[in-house]
């Protein structure tokens, strides 16, 4: 065997001396042994099956989801109703398929005017709004004869898009603003095969603005709602979810850590627990959702956003934070300690689930969703952005206060399990303790006879005493739940 001196000289401290402990191949762990490797792969086997089916969960909603794009619904409205109105509507047909998304043509009676457009993409009724502008197959004409008509043409006046890039940002750009493009592209090969014969016909060759007409017919000018161009926007509804949970779960073990420290929940009156454990909770939520609104506002770039914005992203997170916060204080009080980091693992992946993709790319089985915490404050957030577009408070607002009043219930109901049992504890080790020192103390009176069978009974009542208060000591995180010892 090949001898590491670093291994030697420390081998050389009687603490660390193999002389003074044994091999774990040796006898003495004969029994151990088996059990030790047996519990290590149960643990570790527990925790990849665990990794596997809540990475299968989040990784489940964007399977297959480039078939599900025609989920998403845009708008569209002819005003033109001449030959470029004709070739959206035709490209429309080549494209259209479940990689594509849903034109839903309107009437102009519908919507009369651009404006209209605009509202309803701003109201949250489609993703975006495209419309074919009135005239633009008549000016088209016109600048293909040459003359003033063809040196004003503009191809940006044949088409026209509004859409929000701050509403699930990387969706917006890769689905609606791609296909967006794709379609204005189309658009114009179409009109080519349905007009080009025709136009080419009255075209004036001399004309040089004539000629570029000809050569680029169809544009479209572009309305976008909100910019989201910084490179931090993909973390907005990813990484960033994470942290309202982790951030509660670890100030939950510095809480619990000082509380049981101290003993608070056996010496103070409960009331007065409850207040603490609140007020300490709504302090540190206020704090830690500052300084996450703080680092979104440090890194914003470009991102056009306000105080007024700020304050509002500030006041979201405090709520979701303090939700997440009450929500682990209830769980963690009651489930056994190795229960918490499948607890905490599975609830931090449906949140980021929940946000990662909009749910009309995600199969109808992830749709309940909408019903978590974080789901409906990255709504309110977005909402908030992008400046009150695609407003969903009337649903978001409930379902948020709804989670938050159900969760200061449960939390001071475990809250007063908690005080007692911790209590029931503190009884029952007294009386052990009694217990013990009687038991183990010699005879007051030299002449007094105890007989056997009476001292056997004793013994026997002390030891079961002891089983018990070691029972409920095993349930001393259920007391104070998982924790780490104070700073200071």
């Amino acid at each position: 065997m090949v001898r590491v001196p670093v291994f030697h000289f420390f081998k050389q401290k009687p603490t660390l001396a193999d002389e003074n402990r044994t091999h774990f191949r040796d006898e003495q762990w004969k029994g151990i042994r088996s059990k030790v490797i047996l519990q290590t792969t149960a643990g570790g086997i527990a925790f990849i099956l665990w990794f596997l089916a809540c990475l299968s969960y989040m990784y489940g909603t964007l399977y297959l989801s480039p078939g599900r794009h025609a989920a998403i619904h845009v708008l569209a409205v002819d005003y033109d109703g001449g030959v470029i109105g004709q070739a959206m509507e035709a490209a429309y047909g080549q494209l259209k398929g479940p990689g594509f998304f849903t034109l839903v043509y309107r009437s102009p009676e519908e919507y009369p005017t651009e404006e209209d457009m605009h509202q309803a993409v701003w109201n949250g009724d489609y993703w975006a709004a495209i419309s074919a502008n009135e005239g633009a197959s008549e000016r088209l004409s016109a600048a293909l004869q040459g003359g003033e008509a063809a040196a004003s043409y503009d191809p940006l006046d044949a088409l026209h898009y509004t859409w929000n890039q701050q509403y699930y940002t990387t969706f917006a750009n890769s689905i609606v603003l791609g296909h967006l493009n794709q379609l204005v592209g189309a658009t114009r090969l179409a009109y080519n095969k349905i007009n080009g014969t025709q136009a080419s016909r009255s075209l004036n060759e001399t004309d040089p603005a004539a000629v570029q007409a000809f050569l680029n017919p169809i544009q479209a000018a572009a309305v976008n709602i909100k910019a989201a161009q910084f490179g931090t926007v993909i973390l907005l509804n990813t990484v960033s979810m994470a942290m309202p949970i982790l951030q509660q779960f670890f100030f939950l073990l510095v809480l619990n850590g000082v509380l049981g420290a101290h003993q608070l929940y056996l010496k103070m009156t409960v009331r007065s627990s409850l207040l603490f454990r609140r007020i300490a909770g709504v302090c540190f939520t206020l704090g830690a959702a500052l300084c996450q609104t703080g680092y979104y506002w440090a890194f914003r770039e470009n991102w056009n956003v306000n105080g007024v914005q700020f304050v509002l992203t500030w006041m979201t997170f405090w709520l979701l934070m303090h939700v997440h916060l009450l929500i682990l204080d209830s769980i963690s009080t009651l489930a056994p300690l190795p229960v918490m980091p499948f607890v905490v693992l599975l609830w931090v992946l449906l949140n980021i689930a929940s946000t990662l993709s909009p749910l009309e790319l995600q199969a109808g089985f992830y749709h309940w969703m909408v019903a978590l915490p974080s789901h409906e404050a990255y709504s309110v957030l977005m909402t908030i952005w992008s400046g009150g577009a695609h407003n969903r408070l009337y649903r978001a607002l409930p379902i948020l206060f709804s989670w938050w009043l159900v969760a200061n219930i449960t939390t001071s109901l475990t809250h007063i399990r908690a005080c007692h049992l911790a209590y029931k504890l503190d009884q029952e080790q007294a009386i052990a303790a009694k217990d013990v020192e009687a038991g183990l103390s010699p005879a007051q009176d030299a002449e007094e006879i105890v007989p056997v069978q009476n001292s056997m009974t004793r013994t026997t009542t002390v030891m079961e005493r002891q089983r018990t208060v070691e029972e409920v000591a095993l349930e001393r995180r259920q007391v104070y739940g998982p924790s780490i010892p104070p700073f200071a």
